[in-house]
């Protein structure tokens, strides 16, 4: 079957000319800085190649296929605050986990840290039309993803994180968070807790929705009511501020789970500050098991994955369809509910 393209989608498609007259420079440059070759400074060949990406270039499919040339590189990039980044473990786990595999592999990792989708989307589009990865990882995917829809646009090998997500052009390496939090609250439950709260992270991100809705539908087969849920919003003291928001309601929860560990440590914080013991007036759990879970005063109740494994698996993952494997959905494991001091009887 042959694919005809439109005399409209030829015109559209910008050309070297294009960008030599939106850049400022010769042709010439244009080709040495696309090919990248020899003859333009650095700044010239990255000014190029941003005006390249603004206009819609690409290599045409052809050409790519043609070329056998790689860039033995895979990209990962995260849309969070570069604090959040720096501080919560699961993060450091899961790279670490790909440069393991990466280390024994001729592929190298790039990772960049972006405070949106919006400046991941755009780094995504940089990095394929400079061919500065073969292909990359997403994380934290959320209903109806944007980054999803480009990624498959572009034709680019791509491993999510999460999900499962119903999309035949990507991999994705899930864990069940569904089953996880069943177990966290037939826990819970047998500690005869009945009124439970929840700190999530954003509404739209797959894990968060998981997790809620799984709690939800347990305590509803409970004969329970529904959980209160707030969810975290950017600014440094949410956590804290939801808590006290749980705390000063009429009717206080007796135990609260928190989508992570750096959430609880924050939540156990503000607990001892209103006065309150725990677990003997009110329990906490966190989603992620960590050293900082276990070193916690007193220490933090949790669902473990091994998060390294994860990053692993991912890894492979990605590398198999760079080197022409069809995308898959591949479950990693079902978190597991790890009891410390931070939970206890109703």
């Amino acid at each position: 079957m042959t694919h005809e393209t439109s005399g409209q989608e030829i015109a559209s498609r910008p050309r070297i000319g294009d960008i030599a007259r939106a850049a400022g420079v010769s042709t010439a440059a244009v080709s040495y800085a696309l090919n990248n070759r020899a003859g333009v400074s650095t700044q010239t060949r990255d000014r190029i190649l941003d005006v390249a990406a603004r206009l819609g270039w690409s290599p045409h499919d052809a050409a790519r296929r043609l070329s056998s040339a790689r860039s033995e590189t895979i990209g990962m990039v995260i849309g969070r605050s570069a604090e959040v980044v720096a501080t919560e473990p699961f993060f450091g786990s899961f790279t670490a986990g790909v440069s393991e595999v990466l280390s024994g592999e001729s592929h190298s990792l790039t990772l960049q840290v972006v405070p949106d989708v919006d400046a991941e989307m755009s780094t995504l589009e940089k990095w394929w039309a400079r061919r500065t990865v073969d292909g990359v990882l997403l994380l934290d995917p959320r209903a109806a993803d944007p980054r999803i829809r480009l990624v498959e646009k572009l034709g680019m090998p791509t491993v999510v994180a999460g999900g499962p997500v119903a999309n035949a052009s990507v991999t994705s390496i899930w864990t069940d968070d569904e089953a996880g939090m069943r177990e966290a609250v037939a826990h819970l439950l047998a500690l005869g807790h009945r009124r439970f709260a929840r700190i999530s992270e954003s509404g739209t991100l797959l894990h968060s929705m998981t997790r809620t809705g799984a709690m939800v539908g347990a305590l509803r087969e409970a004969g329970l009511p529904k959980p209160t849920v707030f969810e975290l919003d950017d600014t440094p003291d949410s956590a804290e501020t939801l808590t006290h928001r749980l705390l000063d309601q009429q009717v206080r929860p007796s135990v609260i789970l928190c989508d992570n560990d750096l959430v609880g440590i924050s939540v156990l914080s503000t607990l001892h500050e209103r006065g309150l013991d725990v677990p003997r007036d009110i329990s906490v759990m966190v989603w992620d098991d960590s050293l900082l879970c276990q070193r916690m005063s007193p220490s933090l109740s949790a669902m473990r994955r091994d998060v390294l494994s994860y990053g692993a698996q991912s890894a492979r993952a990605l590398l198999r369809m760079v080197r022409g494997a069809a995308p898959s959905v591949e479950l990693h494991s079902v978190p597991s509910f790890i009891a410390r001091a931070s939970t206890g009887p109703a």
